[in-house]
């Protein structure tokens, strides 16, 4: 599936009631998208041509026929794909130790492989610029989210940066109001709506300080009052409400900074590194 059809289905919930008309229609009748323009679409969902050019804008597109032709694309991609019907089954807890696996893991890879096809690469070259410039970096994340945020912690250490990350929203709190200009928020949250998390963001917004969301690919509060935007896209999962493959589609943004930063500096970087890595073998057996 192509980045055009998974934004598709992923801002399902953030949709208007007209928007949700034209996803619906168009998610049941895929096979008219290439003769439809904006005039039609808007006869077929009983909405103004205007609703048609905001549904594409809101996707990320400059007007409906942008829109088209990358969701034609990730159609004619599909049509192509040779998946094993079993995969595409919920996990059921009548599924052998074999079956549960191979969902398992086909459920992280395709988490991995649908994010990267929503990346903005722009965005995460701000972001590196922007961590590579930082004189303080304040990582939030609470969660699952908060175990990603530590390991990023240890990556961005390695390469010498100074990071600051604590679970507890008072000492969040107490962080913001020393921030200062110049100093860097990096939110990890998926839904984008943990409310003590966004409420932190406001205080260091107040400070001038730049943040960094990596959140869900559709609209969320967190994104939306950050200044530079990473998405992930996970599958969903029936046995919780939270995706198992929420983290490793978290991990591999993170790895691919930490990487980009790496690159940037690779002499600083293998200095470092080497250093701690030197450090560790001190206490190795």
């Amino acid at each position: 599936m192509g980045g055009t059809l998974i934004k598709l289905k992923e801002f399902q919930e953030s949709f208007t009631k007209n928007e949700k008309k034209i996803s619906h229609f168009l998610l049941e009748n895929m096979d008219e998208i290439k003769t439809l323009n904006t005039y039609d679409l808007a006869v077929k969902c009983d909405v103004s041509q205007a609703s048609v050019v905001r549904f594409a804008k809101k996707l990320g597109f400059k007007g409906f026929p942008e829109f088209k032709i990358a969701l034609a694309g990730d159609l004619a991609m599909k049509n192509n794909e040779k998946e094993i019907q079993i995969i595409y089954d919920e996990i059921s807890v009548d599924d052998n130790t074999e079956i549960l696996a191979k969902k398992v893991v086909y459920e992280n890879i395709k988490s991995v492989e649908d994010t990267y096809k929503v990346l903005n690469f722009q965005e995460i070259e701000k972001a590196v610029e922007a961590i590579e410039n930082a004189n303080r970096i304040f990582l939030l994340g609470a969660g699952f989210s908060g175990i990603i945020a530590r390991d990023f912690q240890y990556k961005l250490w390695e390469l010498g940066k100074n990071v600051i990350f604590e679970t507890d929203q008072h000492i969040q709190l107490t962080n913001a109001s020393t921030a200062q200009e110049g100093d860097l928020v990096f939110v990890i949250s998926y839904s984008g709506q943990t409310l003590d998390i966004y409420q932190s963001i406001l205080e260091f917004k107040e400070k001038g300080v730049k943040v960094i969301t990596l959140t869900k690919v559709a609209t969320n509060p967190i994104k939306d009052i950050g200044d530079i935007s990473l998405s992930t896209i996970v599958e969903k999962s029936n046995l919780r409400s939270t995706s198992l493959s929420s983290r490793m589609a978290q991990l591999t943004v993170i790895d691919i900074l930490y990487v980009k930063l790496i690159q940037r500096d690779r002499e600083k970087a293998n200095r470092l590194i080497g250093d701690a890595v030197e450090s560790v073998k001190k206490f190795k057996m």
